[in-house]
C-alpha cells in the first residue's frame, strides 16, 4: 500500500478508493491505476497513477494472497481474513506509524507522519532528481 502510494501520489482517501478493476498492465511490467476521483478533480474526470513492475507484483501478491478478483484493493483483515470492505483513510495513518516504529524510526519522527507522507515524500524526491513543479503537479493531479 506504501509503494503504491507513493509513486501513485495519491492521498489516502484516493488509495483506499483503488479498485481491482481500475488496474491496466502496460507491457512493460508496470502498469496503470485509474484513480478516479480527488480533492482536485472536482468534475470526476479522474487521472492515471503509474506503478513500477515491483509495485505491480506486491499488488498481485496481496491480491492473491487475499483472493480478491474485484472490488477495493486494500481492505482490511480480521483475524487473518481479508474483508470486503475497502480500508477507511484513516486506517492508512495508522499502517504508516506502525510501519514506521517496526523500522525503528525515533517516536518524533512517527508523531509527524501520516498517510500524507508518502505523497509529500515522493513529490520531494521527483522535485530533488529534476523533475519541473508543473510534471510534479500533473502526477499529483493537478496542473491540469
Amino acid at each position: 500500500m506504501i509503494q503504491v502510494g507513493y509513486e501513485t501520489l495519491c492521498r489516502r482517501a484516493e488509495l483506499v478508493a483503488l479498485r481491482v478493476e481500475d488496474i491496466q498492465e502496460d507491457g512493460n511490467g508496470g502498469a496503470r491505476i485509474l484513480i478516479r476521483r480527488s480533492k482536485s478533480d472536482p468534475f470526476g474526470d479522474g487521472r492515471y497513477g503509474r506503478v513500477s513492475q515491483a509495485a505491480l507484483e506486491a499488488l498481485k501478491c496481496w491480491l492473491q494472497q487475499g483472493k480478491i478478483k474485484s472490488g477495493f484493493i486494500f481492505r482490511a483483515t480480521n483475524n487473518g481474513n481479508v474483508t470486503k470492505d475497502g480500508l477507511h483513510p484513516y486506517a492508512v495513518n495508522r499502517a504508516v506509524k506502525e510501519l514506521a516504529l517496526a523500522a525503528g524510526f525515533d517516536e518524533g519522527v512517527i508523531a509527524d507522519m501520516s498517510g500524507h507522507s508518502f505523497r509529500v515524500g515522493a513529490a520531494q524526491d521527483l522535485m530533488t532528481s529534476g523533475k519541473s513543479i508543473l510534471a510534479i503537479m500533473k502526477a499529483g493531479g493537478g496542473g491540469r
